[in-house]
């Protein structure tokens, strides 16, 4: 058989065991070959021979190079013809003959000089030697020697197929290496998908090897180590190196690197480390949500088959990084395990489920969960301020949040989460209560926070109302019998005389019109007088009443003062849980004692509000009698908007159903959003609005049944699912005004975490999702809209990113109307890929797909290959630490330096002959001449 010289890759008819089948070159050598399955894979890149046997087969391969393709090719006619000119070289100028004739000059001035002194021909001779070294140190002489110092680079497989005791092994062994190295030179460097430098706290007191962490760990990379060991290795010294591993490479080819270390003479010594046993466990199934969200904990659920009883560990590990862990009980059979992960981190991420059992060993999983940071809208009608400390709990807790004094106009498919923070339902119009009902329905949540502008307004077809139908609770009519008491006091003088009178009475009668039978009404007109158009009456007969307004005509003048003291005068016996007055002026007038009366009937429980219309009234005046009965003050330029304004005031001094008493709250279902809150350490509340829940909807927290008139525990905390949304009612407030002991409470943040985080989106509108196609290579991403959120008109520029730095950017195609595709090829890549666009779309999420590596499902150990490719480099398998140094009669030939020393000599000689000049000036004569005759 023939085939080109390179990687030859046999399919053998059976797959026989490894022991049973050879391979051996020409001349009956043995060479190196993997085995996986029926595929027999070995590397020869030079042209040979090689015979493969196997029980009863035997194939003989020649292999040759491969036949090159008959090619011409011309030179383009512009390129210049003919031999190039020859360039201007100077040859080099050697300096050392100028250097030894100078030399020589120097000496023949010193022997005419001093050849009668005495110790002039030792200073002579001491003074031409160090000459003479100096010019031999200029030629750079040397002598062939032969070097034995090895340069040893111990390779350790620190990849996550090496369990904790391999790992042990390994650096015990690395240590002895290092112990027994003496004059030789070691380096010890871990790999696994490509060698790093060891961390500091590996090598810190003795080796202590880590596994390599991420991605970089997920991979078996021997070729790569082996190659990276061979080019690092210093000049002059021997080379040798030093494989510690499990021999299970899923990367690379590691027999390429032996062919190389073989033709360059560098042995490879092995070591085999015990790789992971094949578990005992099976990984039935796996359940986690495709998307969540930063800081939620959401739920992961295994079903693992165990051949007996064991108690097991189960880690769980984010982009590497450990989470969490829980211990489990593992009985014989079936076991389902349920356990809670969460994630700070947005994005595509790999999470890893690792079930360690002892004896039974360890199973492993990895996917991708999409992890989005979700996005909440706090609206709220407090002063700017009073939303810190909600907003900075939930910030904390891994929520963007926004505040708003209003709702914005426009979708609110860019939030997961609403919340109405003590928001007057009955100001938001009809549109704005649909985009609220759309917004649950389609999948977001919404949180209604109690507060004093929530009023009480009855409706005649409440089913009507879509923020009604959206809400578990709604406000509860006031249980009082008594009902509520209002007076309004409403200028006739001659200026309110056309439009103004006419908005003015219509507005009275829409005021009677949202009173309750129980109720009292009572209208007092003034001019420079004042008389009453309706005595203060129940609201039964609302047609009387309004027959009696409608009579009402403008004359006369203005005067404030005596009709606020009448109808103080009257509204003080009256009956009634809220007593409110309603002052309506166009003019000014005398204060006369109008500021005592509101100081009076804020005392006697009794609110005062007031009215200006047009530009000429007295603001201050009306500002400060409303202020001190605490009631409020409006100013309308365009009376057209009296009536709405009217009905609101009176509804929210009247129709409220606030009650402000302390009461401890109760917990009547422990559910998971109440976990890690114990009921006896919730502190007590200072009010709370009255709502009324649903039939359907759960309610988790009361108000004590005593706090109530009729005996019955009003809802504190309710929640129902609306379509794919949810809905939740917290009764009280989250600020100072009621919730002032709660704030302080340690277990206010995860209170409120817990209830924001429970209406977070249980289902995702559309359909996000990456694949892979093995038979095109290729991730698909695909995208199935929904018409819960806007239809793109063209996908936008998506980016995939990948293990090993790959990046690739590809466009989805419309592949019908609400469904689009992208195709990315990733070739035979592994790990955790990413899909997502250059800006956060809700249309086009973020998405990934983890590609299992055979890292994770490594077990056992290959010593066969490490045998061989000890055997094929020339090294030894398994042997002791101490041998590794043994050159095995192999040596480097090389060349001593002698220039070195021979400048040292010149330096030294030198310095010899200037120090017995010294001492010859300072000698005596008589010892200077015994020294000559010497």
């Amino acid at each position: 058989l023939a085939a080109p010289a390179g990687t030859l890759s046999v399919e053998l008819p059976e797959a026989w065991p490894r022991s049973r089948v050879s391979v051996s070159g020409e001349s009956g050598e043995p060479v190196p070959f993997t085995l996986e399955g029926r595929t027999l894979r070995c590397f020869a890149p030079e042209p040979a021979m090689l015979r493969i046997s196997a029980p009863g087969a035997e194939w003989v391969y020649s292999l040759s190079l491969p036949a090159l393709v008959p090619s011409r090719w011309e030179a383009p006619a512009e390129i210049a013809r003919g031999a190039a000119a020859a360039a201007a070289v100077s040859a080099p100028k050697d300096l050392w003959q100028w250097l030894v004739i100078l030399g020589c000059a120097i000496l023949a001035a010193e022997w005419l000089l001093f050849r009668q002194r005495p110790f002039s021909r030792v200073s002579f001779a001491l003074k031409a030697a160090a000459l003479a070294a100096a010019l031999a140190a200029l030629f750079q002489p040397g002598l062939p020697v032969n070097e034995t110092k090895l340069a040893v680079s111990v390779l350790a497989d620190t990849s996550l197929s090496i369990p904790a005791g391999s790992l042990e092994r390994a650096s015990q062994l690395a240590g002895s290496i290092e112990s027994a190295r003496g004059r030789h030179l070691v380096r010890v460097l871990p790999f696994a998908r490509s060698v790093r430098l060891p961390a500091p706290e590996e090598a810190a007191s003795g080796w202590r090897l880590k596994t390599t962490g991420g991605e970089q760990g997920r991979a078996t990379n021997l070729e790569s180590a082996l190659r990276e060991a061979i080019a690092s290795t210093p000049p002059g010294l021997l080379p040798r190196i030093v494989l510690l591993s499990d021999g299970r490479e899923n990367t690379g080819w590691a027999l390429r690197a032996a062919w190389q270390a073989r033709e360059l003479g560098i042995p490879v010594d092995t070591f085999l480390l015990p790789g992971k046993p094949a578990p005992k466990l099976r990984l039935e199934s796996v359940r986690l949500p495709s998307v969540a969200f930063t800081g939620e904990r959401f739920p992961v659920a295994l079903t693992v088959a165990a051949p007996e009883a064991a108690r097991a560990e189960l880690e769980i590990s984010a982009e590497g990084k450990p989470i969490g862990s829980a211990p489990v009980e593992l009985q014989e059979g079936q076991n389902q395990i349920t356990v809670r992960a969460s994630v700070s981190t947005p994005g595509a991420v790999d999470l890893q489920l690792r079930l360690r059992a002892g004896a039974l060993g360890e199973t492993v999983f990895e996917q991708a969960v999409s992890v989005r940071r979700a996005r909440v809208l706090y609206v709220t009608q407090d002063p700017a301020g009073m939303e810190k400390n909600l907003a900075a709990t939930l910030a904390a807790g891994q929520f963007d949040v926004s505040v708003s004094g209003a709702l914005p106009a426009g979708e609110l498919d860019g939030y997961q989460v609403l919340i109405l923070n003590n928001y007057d339902f009955e100001s938001l119009p009809m549109a704005a209560k649909q985009r609220l009902e759309r917004f649950v329905q389609q999948g977001g949540g919404l949180l209604v926070i109690g507060g004093e502008r929530n009023v009480y307004a009855e409706k005649k077809n409440p089913e009507s109302d879509p923020l009604h139908r959206t809400l578990p609770a709604t406000i509860a009519p006031p249980r009082s019998p008594e009902g509520s008491s209002v007076i309004l006091i409403v200028d006739k003088s001659s200026s309110m005389e056309g439009r103004k009178m006419e908005l003015a009475r219509l507005a009275a009668i829409g005021v009677v019109e949202n009173l309750k039978p129980v109720d009292q009404v009572g209208i007092l007109i003034f001019d420079n007088t004042h008389q009453w158009a309706v005595p203060l009456r129940k609201a039964e007969d609302k047609t009387m009443i309004k027959r009696l307004i409608a009579g009402i005509v403008a004359d006369g003048g203005t005067q404030i003062a005596p009709a606020l003291a009448e109808a103080y005068k009257r509204m003080l016996p009256a009956q009634g849980v809220y007593k409110h007055i309603v002052l309506l002026t166009d003019g000014i007038s005398e204060e006369g004692d109008s500021m005592t009366i509101a100081r009076d009937a804020a005392q006697n429980r009794i609110t005062i509000s007031t009215v200006g219309l047009g530009q000429d009234v007295n603001r201050g005046f009306l500002e400060r009698v409303a202020a001190a009965a605490l009631g409020k003050a409006y100013f309308l330029t365009d009376p057209a908007g009296l009536e709405q304004i009217l009905i609101k005031d009176v509804m929210e001094h009247t129709g409220s159903t606030t009650i402000e008493r302390p009461f401890q709250p109760r917990v009547l279902r422990r559910a998971e959003v109440l976990s890690g809150i114990e009921p006896e350490s919730i502190p007590e509340l200072r009010g709370y609005v009255r709502f009324a829940a649903k039939p359907t909807a759960e309610t988790l927290m009361a108000v004590p049944a005593q706090m109530s008139a009729a005996g019955q525990p009003d809802p504190l905390l309710v929640r129902w699912q609306y379509g794919l949304g949810r809905a939740a009612v917290f009764a009280s407030d989250a600020k100072p005004r009621w919730a002032e002991a709660w704030i302080g409470w340690n277990g206010f943040d995860r209170f409120w975490t817990n209830v924001v985080r429970d209406l977070l989106p249980q289902a995702q509108p559309g359909q996000a999702m990456l694949s892979y196609d093995p038979a095109r290579a290729s991730l698909i991403a695909e995208y199935r809209q929904s018409t819960a959120i806007p239809l793109p008109d063209a996908a936008p520029v998506l980016y995939a990113l990948g293990p090993d730095g790959f990046r690739r950017s590809v466009r989805a195609e419309r592949l019908a109307a609400g469904l689009f595709q992208a195709v990315v090829p990733i070739g035979t890549r592994r790990g955790l890929f990413r899909v997502r666009p250059l800006e956060e779309s809700r249309a086009f999420p973020e998405i990934g797909l983890y590609l299992p590596e055979p890292e994770l499902s490594d077990h056992g150990e290959d010593a066969e290959l490490l045998r061989q490719i000890a055997t094929f480099t020339g090294g030894r398998f398994q042997p002791q630490p101490r041998d590794v140094f043994d050159p095995g009669g192999r040596t480097l030939p090389t060349r001593l330096r002698l220039w070195p020393a021979l400048l040292a000599l010149a330096l030294l000689l030198n310095f010899v002959e200037v120090l017995l000049r010294r001492l010859r000036r300072g000698m005596p004569a008589a010892a200077a001449g015994a020294l000559k005759a010497a």
